[in-house]
């Protein structure tokens, strides 16, 4: 049972209703899916322009919107700045959840129980990846360890000197905002983690353990499609790849593995849809290992028109490097009844369970054996994932937040 409808102040990620991030399509489905158990007031600070987004829902849920904030001196304190302005009016609602971890500092300030959602590692590294100079998990950060990691990874990421010089600055500058984010961690009522390895991380740097609850996301209805009899797929065997074109993405390792999955006599069409800095790396590489023509570019692809090329696709792939705080992907995957390849990292063994099979990260020969095993047991791994989805139902996870709500609205915990 959903618990009693609460006076909510709900802080997103971005502007809702608007194209950008996971965190901001996240954001607009629970708007929407909260505003069917609890009033909401959405407080919006952001860069972006409001006015080209579709704010999402109507019914019991109030707008109060910062837009067009000055990215200088910082986009994070500018956005932190315009939140501040509304205190006393925070102040006057039964519970304050951002799901944005950007506002500790500023929700620590209030004196009404509070909420935050740990969606990302922004909270305890200057460059949200948790990954010491872009190679190895980092165990947490330090004012020079820190203030050292972000130009070298900046630049071995090779993303072009501008990008490399304006994600430096946006990190160097985040590094006062992690030092103060983690000494008021404390000051927070309770946080909702979206995996069981955020949970274990950031407690490991000092968050506090016993208030951090586990609640996964919830898969988006838009992305359904019914399990349907199952076939051998035909050849060729269809990947799909959706995400940004980054070296942290893994990308390049899906198309090392597909030149070894020809040389093993496999016939395999690659479907990156997606963009980024690394996409003339990978078409390089391609040519390079001579499967160029096994390989479709598709570009940015509208989030309506998704949910058909995963149900198309024999298969989802996700190559990743570092430990991603959730992986939305996955979900859209595992709604449309696709598959999944992964790479072993995060809490993907807890998302993807029987429903795909997992290989190491960065090694494509780990990914062909993988691909292997979900080949011969394909009608296996398809067949799992109706029950693996159940878990990831909307009734599911917003009955789980809304206990976490009332829980929180009650703790003694606020002063």
């Amino acid at each position: 049972m959903v618990a009693e409808r609460l006076d909510v102040a709900f802080v997103p990620a971005e502007c809702p209703g608007s194209e950008g991030s996971g965190a901001t399509h996240s954001s607009t489905v629970y708007i929407e899916q909260l505003s069917r158990h609890h009033d909401l007031t959405v407080y919006v600070s952001t860069q972006m322009d409001a006015a080209d987004a579709t704010l999402p829902a109507s019914d019991r849920v109030e707008y109060v919107l910062h837009d067009g904030l000055p990215k200088l001196p910082h986009p994070i304190f500018t956005k932190m700045d315009a939140l501040r302005e509304e205190h006393d009016a925070l102040e006057s609602h039964d519970l304050v959840h951002s799901y944005s971890s950007a506002f500790i500092p500023v929700l620590d300030d209030l004196s009404v129980p509070t909420l935050v959602t740990l969606n990302s590692y922004l909270p305890v590294c200057p460059k949200a990846d948790l990954l010491y100079h872009g190679e190895r998990k980092c165990s947490g950060p330090g004012l020079l360890k820190c203030a050292g990691c972000v130009p070298a990874t900046a630049l071995k990421r090779r993303q072009g000197i501008e990008a490399e010089l304006r994600q430096g600055y946006v990190s160097a500058g985040q590094i006062p905002f992690v030092r103060r984010s983690i000494r008021r961690a404390d000051g927070i009522t309770a946080y909702h983690a979206l995996s069981p390895h955020l949970r274990e991380d950031y407690a490991d740097i000092g968050f506090p353990k016993e208030a951090i609850t586990v609640i996964p996301h919830f898969y988006d209805d838009h992305f359904y499609r019914s399990s349907a009899t199952v076939d051998e797929p035909a050849e060729p065997f269809s990947l799909l790849y959706v995400g940004a074109l980054q070296d942290i993405k893994g990308v390049d390792t899906l198309v090392r593995a597909l030149a070894l999955l020809e040389q093993a006599g496999h016939q395999v069409e690659l479907r990156i849809a997606g963009r980024g800095p690394y996409e003339q790396t990978l078409r390089s590489l391609a040519t390079e290992l001579d499967v160029a023509e096994s390989v479709t570019w598709y570009g940015y692809v509208d989030h309506d028109e998704l949910p058909d090329l995963y149900a198309d696709s024999d298969a989802f792939v996700y190559p990743g490097v570092i430990d991603e705080p959730f992986g939305r992907v996955m979900l859209e995957a595992l709604a449309s009844h696709t598959p999944i390849l992964s790479s072993d990292v995060g809490s993907m063994d807890y998302i993807v369970g029987p429903a795909g099979a997992l290989f190491e990260p960065g090694n494509e020969r780990s990914l062909v054996r993988a691909f292997e095993t979900l080949r011969e047991n394909y009608v296996d791994h398809q067949q799992a994932i109706s029950h693996q989805l159940e878990r990831f139902s909307s009734e599911r996870v917003i009955d789980a937040l809304s206990s976490l709500y009332a829980d929180t609205a009650l703790s003694n915990h606020a002063v």
